[in-house]
């Protein structure tokens, strides 16, 4: 089978992951698996993680000409395009490009191939709602989607048009490997600058946009330091346009010598496998790659729940609230209590270790293909 995934930039975030883990374990499976980014970015942040055997192509060379270049290149490059069995669509670059495939080659020139597909990655997100109608625009141009998650909003789109083909598949990655020696731990307190008398580290690896809320953790680290005093600080990694709108709000609570902020990190297991608890966003009953990541290395997970309305369910492998203070009560409670900690960190890396795997992730699209194509 000949798949193309299309994405915008190959940078640092769930979706981009995603591709990177189905386009390697597609390309160990023996098909033949091309990433067609809109823009390069620096290859560190997730390009140098593609498979030697996955093709890598590029639209534009800013984001700008990726853009103005979309349709000249479909047309340039339909028979191309044409020879591939699956057209695989993630985020908004990838959202406007499959519609474009599918209006242009499917509806105008006739071509049989490829069958185009979407992963939504946005479900369950704080999406503006002039926004998420377009995309429900777009979607009904395609032969499938997957969303990674449910929420009411899909929901209803999918009963209201029950002839598009559709699957729910949970994200998955491969079992990380890590060093957690003592030398290494200690190495990784003096670098982020950890005060000798800290006994918790708490953090999270997140994309600091807004739409992602970064500065709940703020609040977070000032409830459980209420709790806590000097036994914990808050490693929050990542980068995005809110990183300097954070840093001068740790600064005028006075924060600067209890949250680290090392910026982007492009081994994430590395600051992760060094803390007690990890704390990031969950979508209703979703939980993020990095959170999925956190639980593989053996590290406690909690969630900050971003749909309000959502009531938790005995099967949720995170515990989650979106109420920020029940959310430190729940940190605060496992810093505490060593052996519940110990218990949660078992059972879900159990659990992530079963159900969120690549293998598991793949098996489920590779079924999907098939069932559109």
């Amino acid at each position: 089978m000949r798949i193309t995934h299309v994405i915008s930039g190959l940078t640092k975030g769930g979706a981009e992951r995603v591709v990177v883990e189905l386009a390697n374990i597609a390309v160990e499976k023996g098909h033949e698996v091309t990433v067609l980014a809109a823009w390069p970015v620096d290859p560190a942040m997730m390009q140098d993680q593609l498979h030697p055997g996955v093709g890598i192509k590029f639209i534009g060379a800013t984001r700008k000409k990726a853009y103005l270049n979309l349709i000249p290149w479909i047309f340039r490059n339909r028979k191309w395009i044409g020879s591939n069995d699956v057209l695989h669509c993630h985020l908004t670059y990838g959202a406007v490009f499959g519609t474009f495939v599918f209006i242009v080659l499917r509806k105008i020139f006739r071509y049989k191939k490829p069958a185009v597909v979407e992963t939504n990655h946005a479900v369950g997100m704080p999406i503006p709602p002039f926004n998420r109608w377009v995309h429900s625009r777009m979607l009904l141009f395609r032969d499938g989607v997957v969303f990674m998650a449910r929420d009411a909003y899909w929901n209803g789109f999918m009963d209201k048009h029950p002839g598009l083909r559709s699957a729910l598949i949970v994200n998955g990655i491969r079992i990380p490997k890590q060093d957690r020696s003592a030398e290494q731990h200690q190495q990784f307190r003096q670098k982020m600058g950890v005060k000798e008398n800290c006994r918790y580290l708490v953090g999270t690896v997140s994309m600091l946009r807004p739409e992602r809320k970064p500065w709940l953790y703020i609040s977070l680290l000032q409830d459980v330091m209420e709790a806590m005093g000097d036994d914990v600080q808050f490693i929050l990694a990542g980068d995005g346009v809110e990183r300097d709108a954070l840093r001068a709000q740790i600064e005028e609570k006075d924060l600067g010598d209890r949250i680290c902020m090392p910026g982007l990190v492009n081994n994430p297991t590395s600051v992760m496998s060094n803390l007690d608890i990890y704390v990031s966003l969950c979508a209703g009953e979703t939980a993020g790659i990095s959170m999925i990541e956190a639980a593989m290395c053996g590290i406690p997970v909690v969630g900050i729940q971003l749909d309000p309305a959502y009531t938790p369910k005995e099967t949720d492998w995170v515990w989650s609230n979106a109420d920020i203070h029940a959310v430190a009560k729940k940190i605060i409670s496992l810093l505490q209590d060593t052996g519940e900690r110990k218990q949660v960190a078992h059972m879900q890396q159990a659990h992530v270790n079963q159900y969120f795997t690549t293998e598991a992730m793949y098996t489920s699209y590779d079924a999907f293909y098939k069932t559109v194509s």
